[in-house]
């Protein structure tokens, strides 16, 4: 019994005392995180990113090519000026209470068609205007489409008041 005791409290001393592989010759001589002579290259994690944006006007992924079109927040255009490097999450689907950008109101609503906030990153300080009408060929863009969805809402309006 008591050498069974003296050998459990001389593993758990060696165990406490051991380095991260329990051990080795140079098991206590540590620097940093690595061991001796095993620090990895300075530059192995640390890969610089390219800055160049994949889309026009530095859009971020896919989502800007999506079909579907969102709720008509307004019909006419709000002109941004639009600050290098800064990111930017245009609203699609024309819930959000802070038009034109995203305010992460998509995730309270039930939205058939998966429409999700356009990410961008412009590469320089530039002054755009931002489709309301979220009906746009180009996103997040204007690209005119507000005149006929304002046409369409004056005429629906029209026949509401001629019943």
């Amino acid at each position: 019994m008591v050498s069974c005791t003296l050998i459990k409290r001389f593993t758990f001393t060696l165990k406490r005392s051991s380095g991260k592989s329990g051990w080795g010759p140079y098991r206590n001589i540590r620097k940093g995180d690595h061991f001796v002579g095993t620090e990895p290259h300075p530059l192995k994690y640390h890969v610089l990113q390219d800055k160049k944006p994949l889309h026009k006007y530095g859009l971020q992924g896919t989502r800007h090519l999506l079909p579907g079109t969102g709720k008509v927040s307004s019909t006419l255009p709000t002109r941004t000026v639009l600050k290098k490097d800064k990111i930017y999450a245009w609203c699609s689907c024309g819930y959000s209470g802070t038009q034109p950008l995203c305010d992460g109101s998509h995730l309270h609503y039930y939205i058939p068609t998966k429409l999700r906030p356009v990410r961008f990153i412009p590469d320089k300080d530039m002054e755009v205007w931002f489709c309301n009408c979220k009906q746009t060929k180009t996103r997040p863009f204007c690209d005119g489409s507000h005149r006929e969805v304002s046409a369409k809402l004056k005429k629906a309006s029209e026949e509401d008041e001629n019943k």
